[in-house]
């Protein structure tokens, strides 16, 4: 059940990071475009990685905290 548990969770881990950096590249792009840092976009982008990135490291904490007990 542990070795379920910690699959799921890595996957969801690595759903969270290509979020993260498919978002990094879309506001990198916006600001090399010339887009103001307080832009609408940008703030809708900001929110949208900051609660990915809450969400990733939360199961990176958990995943963890599972793998740390035996198996």
């Amino acid at each position: 059940m542990k070795k379920l548990k910690l699959c799921f969770l890595a996957a969801k881990i690595e759903w969270h990071w290509w979020f993260i950096r498919r978002t990094r590249r879309k506001g990198n792009s916006l600001l090399s475009r010339g887009m103001a840092f307080s832009s609408q976009k940008l703030y809708h982008l900001n929110r949208r990685l900051s609660a990915h990135s809450a969400k990733a490291l939360k199961a990176q904490s958990a995943y963890e905290k599972i793998s740390k007990t035996r198996l």
